[in-house]
Parts: C-alpha cells; sequence; structure tokens
C-alpha cells in the first residue's frame, strides 16, 4: 500500500503488525515517515521516539525526532536531540541546518557558529553548478550577527567579568566566521553589509567604509540593477552611507572620490531611465546629497581663495 500510494491503509496495517511485534525498529522508523507524509506529527514523533529507544545508535530516526519537534515549534526538545543525530553522523547537512536554527531560535549563538563553520565546508565539498544557497542562508548569519552584538553590549554595561569574557570570545569567533564567509561569498552584497554592522558596533570605524564600499561594489555587479527599484534603492542607499563617511573624513581628497562617486552613480541611473519623469523618488536624495557635496567642495574652495 505504501508503494501504491495509500498512506493511510499503510498506517492502519503497520500499526497493526506494530501492536504483533513491537520491537521492529525498522517498522517503527518507516511508520514515522508515512506519518510525516501525513503530517501527523504526534505518530510521528512516537513512531521515531520508539526507534530511538530500540536503537540508540540510529542518528537519522534522532534527525527526525528533532524535526517534528522544530515542526511543533519546541526547539527545546529538538536541540539534544541533534546532538545525538550528529553524535551518531555528522556528515548529514541537513542535520546541521536543523541546529543552526534551534541554536539561533534558543540563542546558543557560539554553537550557532559551529554549525555554520561545518556547512562552509559542505559548501566548499559542492560540485560545480549545484545550488548550496540552502548551505547557510543570509537570514540566519544577520540572526547570529544581532544576537551576538546585542549580547556583548548587554553584557559590557553589566559588572560581571565573567559575562564580558565569555560575551568578548564569541565576538571574537563571530569576526572569524564573517571574515571566512566573506572570503567565500564576496560577491554578496549582504555578507558586507553585515561586516559593516558588526565593525560599526565594534567601534571599528575605520573598517566600515572599507565593507560599505564592497557592498556597493557588489550591489552594481548585477546586470539591470538601475532599472530594478529594489536594488536601485539598495545603491542608492548605500552611497550616501559613503558619502556621508566621505564628509565626515572632513578632508579634501574624501569629499573629491565622494562627489565622483555620487557623480557617476546619478549619470549611470539617469542614462538608464529613458524617461526621467518615472525615476524613483528616492534617487532625488542621492542628487540632495551630490548637490550637498558639491557646496561644501565649493565653500571649501572660497574660503581657501580669501586665506589666499
Amino acid at each position: 500500500y505504501f508503494e501504491k500510494g495509500d498512506l493511510p491503509k499503510a498506517v492502519n496495517l503497520l500499526q497493526k503488525s506494530l501492536v504483533l511485534k513491537p520491537l521492529s525498529a525498522h517498522v517503527w522508523f518507516l511508520l514515522g515517515t508515512i506519518c510525516m507524509r501525513l503530517e501527523d506529527w504526534t505518530t510521528a514523533l512516537k513512531a521515531f521516539s520508539e526507534v530511538v529507544q530500540q536503537e540508540p545508535e540510529e542518528g537519522d530516526a534522532w534527525g527526525n525526532v528533532a524535526a517534528v519537534h522544530m515542526r511543533n515549534k519546541n526547539p527545546g526538545k529538538a536541540y539534544p536531540a541533534l546532538l545525538e543525530s550528529l553524535k551518531q553522523n555528522r556528515n548529514n547537512w541537513r542535520v546541521w541546518v536543523s541546529k543552526l536554527y534551534v541554536c539561533i531560535d534558543l540563542m546558543k549563538y557560539d554553537e550557532a557558529i559551529q554549525a555554520c563553520n561545518e556547512l562552509l565546508v559542505f559548501r566548499s565539498k559542492a560540485k560545480d553548478g549545484e545550488d548550496v544557497s540552502h548551505l547557510l542562508e543570509e537570514k540566519c548569519v544577520r540572526a547570529i550577527v544581532g544576537g551576538i552584538i546585542m549580547s556583548w553590549e548587554n553584557a559590557n554595561t553589566s559588572c560581571d567579568t565573567a559575562a564580558i569574557d565569555s560575551a568578548n570570545r564569541s565576538l571574537g569567533r563571530l569576526d572569524g566566521l564573517l571574515s571566512k564567509i566573506s572570503s567565500t561569498l564576496k560577491s554578496e552584497p549582504w555578507i558586507w553589509e553585515s561586516y559593516a554592522y558588526y565593525h560599526e558596533k565594534c567601534g571599528k570605524s575605520s573598517q566600515v567604509l572599507d565593507d560599505l564600499l564592497k557592498m556597493h561594489r557588489c550591489l552594481q555587479a548585477v546586470d539591470g540593477w538601475e532599472l530594478d527599484s529594489v536594488k536601485l534603492e539598495k545603491v542608492c542607499k548605500v552611497a550616501i552611507q559613503i558619502a556621508n563617511i566621505y564628509l565626515e573624513a572632513g578632508d579634501k581628497g574624501n569629499r573629491t572620490k565622494c562627489k565622483y562617486m555620487l557623480n557617476s552613480l546619478v549619470k549611470k541611473i539617469r542614462t538608464a531611465w529613458f524617461d526621467a519623469s518615472q525615476i524613483p523618488d528616492f534617487v532625488g536624495e542621492l542628487e540632495s546629497t551630490l548637490l550637498r557635496v558639491q557646496t561644501i567642495i565649493d565653500e571649501s574652495k572660497a574660503g581657501e581663495s580669501k586665506a589666499k
């Protein structure tokens, strides 16, 4: 009946056979698998729990126990099942993805970083052309960055030396992870945005500009960004951030760099849009920033002339 696709009938017969022979781990496993397809999570959990009781070394069953708990939004119970699954088999990328999600939910960020590092190894071993986007998602990395930064800030406002030391170690691990990801996914804008946020929060302002410039280049490396309103808005926002950093530096060289960058960007956008009236409103903010930069440069030149 299972092969014919009559899953409810297969479940009924399997349950009857287990009444007669309850110590049949492989039958319990099959029952659990079918019940997951039927979204009968209660029976699936019972079935896989029976499997791991009879055969504790069955890593896939532990992984399925965790999967059901995750489906039931119970990360606290999924966590120990995932540890057992990985104890039996560390080469299942799906279990590492599950552990990453669970550790983020439980705010176990150091272990989430460990899961990320393992997934990066899986990515490195992928065949050319193979889709590896599921092996470390942007939203997970952003959650880890935000969580660790928040924990670090909270620790630094306390007088708990142990908490501060722990937060500093986590921050160091995060730096290592971001460095590794940025060398692997260097063409992804979001990793440079995450790195810029990290450096800004840690007070490493000198590196924020470099991160944003890399993000800016990545965004413009995508064909057609000028006509894609979502991508275009991101490009404009980052350009304005970069411009503000250049202006804060206050020196002539940075103001000139800023002017050329913004001027080039505005020209690209206006060239791409045949109907200027259709250009999104947020581009106006970019042009206003360019005008502000030009005004500052002109005022600086006027001041130099008077000084002479």
